[in-house]
């Protein structure tokens, strides 16, 4: 006999985030969390090419049980590259809870915008994103030592 399905908490978290970086990683010895290499820009020699990289965010104001997805999204064409899903069952609306995803390595077909859309129980709560450009462009908004060089 199967267990019947948790219903899914209506109560819309707040997201703060997502931060994009090279590692999110938890400190099992104080539950703090380490984001390395924090980018929202991505040069490269070729397109395409693929790189590792990891979403970090915390979700506030949420109690139940959430279906969580992580849609990475060309942003040009709409197309989702890739996805990450996490089932979470929050207890406390007061407390926080964080939630750090590695992608072993992420397509990135073109130049261009992509975006990390963060879902809950269908409910879409926001994004964070980065560009993507050839090496030794620069952009107006990024410093050129800001970027990431995937060689």
């Amino acid at each position: 006999m199967t267990e019947p399905e948790p219903t899914l908490s209506q109560v819309r978290p707040l997201l703060t985030g997502p931060v994009i970086c090279d590692i999110a990683a938890r400190d099992p010895a104080s539950g703090k969390w380490n984001l390395i290499g924090i980018f929202n820009q991505v040069a490269a020699s070729r397109f395409p090419t693929q790189r590792p990289l990891s979403v970090y965010l915390k979700l506030a104001d949420a109690v139940g049980t959430y279906r969580l997805e992580i849609r990475f999204v060309q942003v040009r064409t709409g197309e989702q590259l890739a996805l990450a899903t996490a089932n979470l069952e929050i207890s406390d609306r007061l407390a926080s809870q964080d939630v750090g995803v590695a992608f072993p390595r992420v397509p990135i077909p073109a130049e261009g915008k992509y975006e990390f859309q963060i879902w809950a129980n269908g409910m879409h709560l926001g994004a964070g994103t980065f560009t993507a450009s050839y090496l030794g462009r620069s952009t107006d908004t990024e410093p050129p030592g800001d970027r990431l060089n995937d060689g």
